[in-house]
């Protein structure tokens, strides 16, 4: 087994079985451990407790039946002597002893042995023991022979009537001593017993803890089984598939763990369906969204293609809705969309597919019709809204519609998206024509191909935004009065191969199929992303990054960009957002209160292409902006324009009446440049005061100081910088 392939089945989890089998058998051998060494020190004690008294009355008994050694010999006592050593297979031999310690006489159960007296030391312990209380030595030197030694005295009457005393206390006696007894005992036998009986417990105690193993087991295993029968729904689980069922179990425990696990899973069947419906139809009409209606129209086209049908694709457009949202607030706008869904429904059939691909656009694809079917629905549309009324708190609304035909034969290549795009177009010629009516979509070679290129470009679009095709480019802005760049416009662009696209290629399709949100977003973080690193070597840069009314359309712009400024720990008026004019004022109701929610945090705003849409005073005198752009039509003539310098002057100074700064775009000479400082204004950008920077290496490379070249007054004063506008 190889190096790693040890260290995968270390690391390999153990099961639960496993783990409580070890820990019990673990806790048995313990207990067992100290079971067996208490039996053995029991055992022990009592055995040998029990074996000192046998000795202390063997030795008294072979003192007696010796006694006559001392005396007088008979054959009688040699046989008594040799009969009491029988009987106790303990008692290995009997030693007698004169006065002197030499040997008088020996009992073995062996046969002969040695008679060798008393040494010098043994005998006088035994002397000197021979009057106490105790009168006998334990040796336990040769064990497991054991040796004990005991005096042997003769007591006599020396002074008193035997005859005439009535107590034995009346009598004076003299115990003297005679010699020596000495008896060997044998506990081998015992020990031996004792051995053997704890070698077979633990011999049996094994077997039981094998026994205790496989038993064990098996109960383990049936016990955690609904445990392990819950391993099958998990596993279907994290695979994303939710229709399981999980087994019951007897056990409490596991049974609340399948009842919470159940509960889970019910609870995240519900939130899938509810991020389903959020994610697949509109929360204000409750008809199907933008991107479920593609889903749903890409394989109902394919149907009809398959059974060869026609079909008919209606793109419905309110007419003036602003004017309702301008006039009413939004709270109208949104009563009037959910009445125009209202008439739609009366419209269309049980197969039709309706839904809202977003603002005041709706769509329906009517199948199985011919061309004068489906300029009948279309008619049918605005009869509905012109004979019902829209109304909001008892105020009739007046509001029409223009609907825009588009047809689809089974043999044609069209897509679902082309086939929108078709119906749009058509939607708008019906716009042009003076609205509140129906017009039917004629192929034209170049309209297809523009709506082609769209299509293209949103697949491009789509997968630059999952393989991160985008770069950013830096412009600086500077301030006029002291020439000091402090201040860098991020600009977006994509790579489209070995080509770099600039915005006004790409940002058309963007708006026209949705895509606007994620490329706000997806340009924020970069730039954040960026900044932090400018940060963190060059403390006074600002970034001013452009954003659309996407960002503003589901009022998550607030938090997202808090989200930033953590992540990244950027200070927060490090960013300054730049909106233009039509799209402030166009949604001006949800764009002012999140511009005061990201104001008080300190992040700054300004209006780019100032002067080029609504330019009207009361709706910037509402606006919460820092800055105002002043669009480049104003700035690209202006040595030689009188009423453009007019024009500018009259802003720089309205702008700083209301608090605001004024930034020039298009600057593209000194003598412009030079000019705008006579005029008030306070940041220029242009090609003059620097292109757009690739990377923020050049950014810090480029310094504080932006040390611009003298300019003749006969330099092209037409030079312009690149469309940065998002």
């Amino acid at each position: 087994m190889r190096w790693w392939q040890v260290i995968d089945h270390v690391s390999k989890p153990r099961t639960l079985v496993r783990e409580v089998l070890l820990a019990q058998l673990g806790f048995a051998a313990i207990i067992c451990v100290i079971a067996t060494a208490s039996v053995w020190w029991v055992s022990n004690w009592v055995v040998r407790d029990n074996l000192n008294d046998w000795s202390q009355r063997w030795i008294q008994d072979v003192e007696l039946l010796g006694s006559g050694f001392y005396f007088d010999r008979t054959d009688e006592q040699f046989l008594e002597l040799e009969s009491y050593i029988a009987r106790f297979h303990e008692i290995d031999y009997v030693r007698y002893y004169d006065r002197q310690g030499q040997v008088i006489y020996v009992e073995s159960r062996e046969g002969s042995l040695a008679r060798t007296p008393l040494d010098a030391k043994q005998l006088n312990q035994l002397r000197d023991i021979a009057s106490g209380e105790s009168k006998h030595i334990v040796d336990l030197a040769d064990g497991p022979l054991v040796r004990i030694s005991q005096a042997v005295s003769s007591e006599s009457i020396v002074s008193g009537n035997l005859y005439t005393a009535q107590r034995i206390d009346e009598l004076q006696t003299e115990a003297q001593l005679v010699g020596f007894v000495e008896l060997g005992l044998d506990y081998s036998a015992y020990d031996r017993d004792l051995s053997m009986g704890v070698i077979a417990g633990i011999i049996f105690v094994m077997v039981a803890f094998l026994l205790l193993m496989v038993f064990g087991r098996f109960a383990l295993l049936r016990a955690v089984r609904p445990l392990a029968d819950l391993q099958a729904p998990l596993d279907r689980i994290a695979q994303g598939d939710l229709e399981v069922s999980v087994p019951s179990s007897p056990h409490r425990e596991i049974a609340a763990i399948g009842d919470a696990l159940a509960t889970a899973i019910e609870k995240i069947r519900e939130r899938d369906q509810h991020l389903t419906k959020l994610a697949n139809f509109d929360p204000l009409t409750g008809l199907v969204s933008r991107y479920h209606f593609l889903q749903l129209l890409r394989e109902r086209l394919a149907y009809c293609k398959a059974d060869n049908q026609s079909g008919a694709l209606l793109f419905v457009d309110i007419d003036q809705f602003k004017y309702v949202n301008d006039t009413y607030g939004h709270h109208a706008g949104d009563r009037v969309l959910t009445q125009v869904a209202e008439r739609l429904r009366r419209v269309f059939r049980r197969d039709d597919l309706l839904g809202r691909l977003g603002g005041d656009e709706f769509v329906m694809f009517v199948s199985d019709v011919s061309r004068d079917a489906a300029d009948a629905i279309a008619e049918k549309i605005l009869a509905e809204m012109r004979e019902y009324p829209l109304a909001y708190n008892n105020v009739s609304l007046n509001a029409r519609c223009s609907v825009g035909v588009a047809m689809f034969e089974p043999a044609s290549n069209c897509t679902a998206q082309e086939l929108i795009s078709y119906g749009d177009l058509a939607c708008r010629e019906a716009k042009s024509a003076g609205r509140n009516r129906a017009r039917r979509y004629r192929p034209d070679a170049h309209q297809i191909e523009l709506i082609r290129s769209d299509v293209e470009w949103q697949e491009k679009l789509q997968s630059a935004l999952k393989g991160d095709q985008f770069e950013l480019h830096y412009q600086p802005i500077m301030c006029v009065s002291d020439g000091t760049v402090k201040h860098y416009e991020v600009l977006l662009r994509l790579h489209d191969g070995d080509a770099l696209c600039f915005p006004d290629q790409f940002l058309p399709a963007a708006v026209r199929f949705g895509l606007m949100g994620e490329l706000d977003f997806w340009v924020i973080d970069a730039a954040c992303k960026a900044l932090a690193e400018v940060l963190a070597r060059r403390a006074d840069v600002r970034f001013s990054i452009n954003i659309s009314g996407s960002a503003f359309a589901d009022g998550t712009l607030v938090g997202y960009i808090e989200r930033k400024l953590d992540e990244h720990r950027l200070p927060a008026d490090a960013l300054i957002f730049e909106i233009t004019e039509q799209v402030a004022i166009g949604s001006i109701t949800d764009a002012v209160s999140q511009i005061l929610e990201l104001r008080a945090l300190g992040v700054e705003f300004a209006v780019d292409d100032f002067g080029t849409g609504y330019s009207s005073l009361t709706y910037l005198k509402r606006l919460p902006v820092n800055f105002i752009k002043i669009d480049g039509a104003f700035v690209q003539r202006l040595t030689d324009n009188r009423a453009d310098q007019t024009i500018v002057r009259a802003i720089a100074d309205i702008a700083h009446i209301m608090g605001k700064a004024t930034i020039a775009e298009f600057v593209g000479d000194a003598d412009t440049l030079a000019l705008l400082s006579e005029l008030g204004v306070d940041f220029a950008q242009g090609f003059h005061v620097g292109k757009p920077l690739v990377g923020i290496e050049t950014v810090l490379q480029q310094g504080q100081v932006l040390k611009l070249r003298k300019r003749s007054a006969s330099t092209r004063r037409g030079s312009t910088k690149q469309r940065s506008s998002r």
